[in-house]
């Protein structure tokens, strides 16, 4: 019984520390003004939708044109957005994605960023490849809209990023295999 309990807690604790996140972000932002954004002057708001509402912007060609989208559907909910982050004293807002990907998932999100009558939509997916952390960032850095113009959102960048986690469960595994070796 004992052992059963001690398999059934790594099988947890393997499961659970698994589970990937991503983190939507940006890098620092100027705003229409062509200052650049200080510490809480812009709110980045991230919606995770399903493929057909992803497909349906990610299809615009047009930043502006995507920005006005994004802000006409979604800049009315800001309070039902899945998670939100204000930017940090180097202008940079990272938003934690409040949901947990397996190998093979795909997250599909809409992202709005908005400064006073200002604002800035985009979207990102990204496809889980194995149990690692994503991150995305490289948004456009210039808060665009019906306000103040700017340039337009741009295509985002995906890269992977080791799970501290991950190691640590080695380590685990590693020293359980020298402790059973040690006994026989």
């Amino acid at each position: 019984m004992k052992k059963l309990m001690i398999l059934a807690t790594a099988l947890v604790a393997t499961v659970a520390a698994n589970a990937a996140a991503i983190t939507w972000g940006s890098t620092a932002i100027t705003m229409a003004d062509s200052t650049k954004a200080g510490k809480g002057s812009v709110t980045g708001y991230l919606f995770l939708v399903d493929a057909a509402t992803y497909g349906t912007y990610s299809s615009m060609t047009d930043g502006k044109a995507l920005s006005d989208a994004v802000y006409a559907a979604y800049g009315s909910k800001t309070s039902t957005a899945n998670a939100s982050k204000a930017t940090t004293a180097k202008g940079v807002a990272n938003i934690a994605d409040p949901t947990s990907y397996a190998n093979g998932d795909t997250a599909y999100g809409i992202i709005l960023y908005i400064e006073g009558d200002n604002y800035m939509g985009n979207v990102a997916t990204y496809t889980f490849t194995s149990d690692l952390d994503a991150e995305i960032s490289s948004l456009s850095t210039t808060i665009g809209g019906d306000v103040g113009g700017g340039s337009a959102a741009t295509a985002w960048s995906a890269a992977a990023v080791p799970e501290p986690t991950s190691g640590l469960l080695l380590l685990l595994g590693i020293a359980g295999l020298a402790l059973r070796r040690r006994r026989a």
